[in-house]
């Protein structure tokens, strides 16, 4: 099922895949709700709710760049928990989706029965290195059109986008995309202000967690670093750290191993969602 909610003057887009226990996930910076749907699959038992963050897919419009942070995009996913009439669910999400379900888990620890954080790319401060090309994306595409910024992106950044490409060339190509995208000159101010976030204040705030978690990373990612997954896991009580092949080693089994690694920590969280 698709749909839309207006909330602070901004239509969300999202979709609602399968039925009973909820299951809510975020995508990464500059994507969109069809990442984490295409990832996860069928999630069986589970009802599995997808959604467009503000300046990303179907959401718009693109408005007020102020609210270009892991604090808005947490509160106004509450707001969509609330539309959709989750009291609680199981809150995940993919790099900056990460980030965001971090924000809620520690805003409003009573809407989360658990948490899934994929390749996290920040802790507690903005602008983490794995990202600093991000903010040049964006300032190219404040200058000229986009085939002449990805151009000039090549051009004038080639030994650290070999560099990417010689560790993970998903990534490399993930960064490139960024510059075709839907809408990437409207939306480019995206790259810069939330790269420029934090999802929270102090890993302190996660330490006092109670919530089951696992946090999921890989080698051979310069812009999610495996070390950044092994922070949260320890700063999140009990959290379980699990690391899966990359997509730049194998694309197949990076999938199959991430589906396996959800749904096993999903299968003792039986408890049915209650409407607010």
């Amino acid at each position: 099922m698709t749909g839309s909610f207006l909330h602070d003057g901004v239509t969300f887009a999202y979709e609602i895949l399968g039925e009973r226990r909820a299951l809510v996930f975020c995508h990464g910076l500059g994507g969109d709700r069809a990442q984490p749907k295409d990832l996860l699959g069928d999630v069986a038992g589970w009802r599995v709710h997808v959604w467009d963050a503000r300046w990303h897919g179907q959401t718009e419009p693109a408005r007020d760049e102020g609210k270009l942070s892991f604090a808005q995009f947490a509160a106004d996913l509450v707001a969509l928990m609330d539309h959709w009439g989750l009291d609680r669910a199981v809150v995940g999400g993919i790099s900056m989706g990460a980030g965001v379900a971090a924000r809620v888990a520690v805003d409003r620890p009573d809407r989360v029965a658990g948490l899934v954080l994929v390749r996290p790319a920040w802790l507690d401060r903005p602008s983490p290195p794995g990202l600093a090309l991000f903010p040049v994306v964006a300032r190219l595409l404040g200058e000229m059109a986009p085939a002449e910024a990805l151009a000039a992106f090549q051009h004038n950044h080639a030994h650290a986008l070999k560099h990417i490409w010689d560790v993970s060339p998903p990534v490399a190509d993930s960064l490139c995309e960024q510059f075709t995208k839907p809408k990437a000159a409207e939306r480019r101010a995206r790259l810069e202000r939330i790269t420029a976030s934090a999802p929270v204040g102090s890993l302190e705030l996660a330490a006092g967690l109670s919530v089951p978690a696992v946090v999921i990373g890989t080698e051979r990612d310069p812009v999610h670093p495996f070390s950044m997954a092994e922070r949260w896991a320890e700063c999140l009580p009990g959290a379980e750290l699990v690391k899966i092949p990359s997509k730049a080693s194998d694309p197949i089994r990076h999938i199959a191993a991430f589906r396996r690694t959800v749904r096993r920590f999903l299968g003792p969280l039986s408890e049915e969602t209650r409407p607010c």
